[in-house]
C-alpha cells in the first residue's frame, strides 16, 4: 500500500503546468478581448476558473458518502490543483511573461500561490524574517536546493490539512456535500486568481492591508512632549 506521503507528493506535482500551455491560453484570452487590460483579462480567467472549480467540487461531493469520501476528496484536489496551478501560471503569462522563461522561478512562484502559508513558513525556517505573503522579489532569491526541499515539504503537509478539511467538511453527505464542495471550490479559486494578481503587480494582498489595519488599531498612542507652558 502506497504510504499516504508519497500520495501527497505525487498529489503535489500535478500543480505545476507547462509554461507553454499557460502562454497559449493567455493568447487566446486576448483574442478574445482586445482592447481589455492585462488585469482585466486576468480577472476574466479567474471566473471563468471559478465555473469548472465548482462543477468539480459539485460533482466529487454529489457521489461522496463515509466510504468513499477519502477517495472523492483525492479526486477533488487532483482536479483543483491542475486548474490552480494552470490559472496561476496563466495569470503570470498575462502579467509577467519573462516569469514562465525560468522553470525554477516558474515553480516556485506557482507554489507561492496555491500554498502562500508553506512559502512563509520555509522562509522563517531559514532565518528569513518575513510577513505572511512572500513577495515576488524575495521569493527569486530563494534559489538553494534546501530552500526548494523546505518549500516543497510544506507544501505537502499544507496539502495533507487541506485534502483532511474537505473530506471532512464537503465529501461525506451526498447533496449537501455538492454543494460545500461546489462553494468552497469556487471561493478557493477566486483567493488563488486574487493573490496571484496582487503578486504579480507587486500589491499587498487584502488579508496583508486588514492585518495591518487591525496593528494599527492596537497600537499605543504617541506620547505628547509637555508644551513649553508646562510646569
Amino acid at each position: 500500500m502506497e504510504h499516504p506521503l508519497s500520495t501527497l507528493e505525487k498529489l503535489l506535482d500535478l500543480v505545476i503546468p507547462d509554461p507553454a500551455d499557460c502562454l497559449r491560453e493567455a493568447a487566446e484570452l486576448r483574442l478574445k478581448d482586445p482592447n481589455a487590460t492585462a488585469e482585466q483579462i486576468a480577472r476574466r480567467a479567474v471566473k471563468d476558473s471559478r465555473k469548472w472549480a465548482a462543477s468539480v467540487g459539485a460533482a466529487t461531493g454529489l457521489a461522496a458518502s463515509p466510504i468513499t469520501m477519502l477517495p472523492a476528496a483525492i479526486a477533488d484536489a487532483a482536479a483543483m490543483l491542475r486548474l490552480e496551478g494552470k490559472l496561476v501560471g496563466t495569470i503570470a503569462a498575462l502579467l509577467d511573461p519573462d516569469s514562465l522563461s525560468n522553470p525554477e522561478n516558474f515553480r516556485r512562484d506557482i507554489i507561492r500561490n496555491v500554498f502562500p502559508g508553506a512559502v512563509s513558513q520555509a522562509l522563517r525556517k531559514l532565518g528569513v524574517r518575513v510577513g505572511e505573503e512572500a513577495t515576488k522579489n524575495l521569493v527569486r532569491k530563494l534559489a538553494s536546493r534546501e530552500a526548494a526541499k523546505e518549500i516543497s515539504e510544506r507544501a505537502v503537509k499544507f496539502l495533507g490539512i487541506r485534502l483532511t478539511e474537505k473530506a471532512v467538511a464537503a465529501k461525506t453527505v451526498p447533496l449537501v456535500g455538492a454543494g460545500i464542495g461546489a462553494a468552497w471550490n469556487w471561493t478557493e479559486i477566486q483567493i488563488v486568481g486574487n493573490r496571484t494578481i496582487d503578486y504579480h503587480l507587486g500589491r499587498e494582498t487584502p488579508t496583508t492591508r486588514i492585518r495591518k489595519r487591525v496593528k494599527l488599531l492596537f497600537q499605543p498612542p504617541p506620547k505628547q512632549l509637555p508644551g513649553p507652558n508646562t510646569a
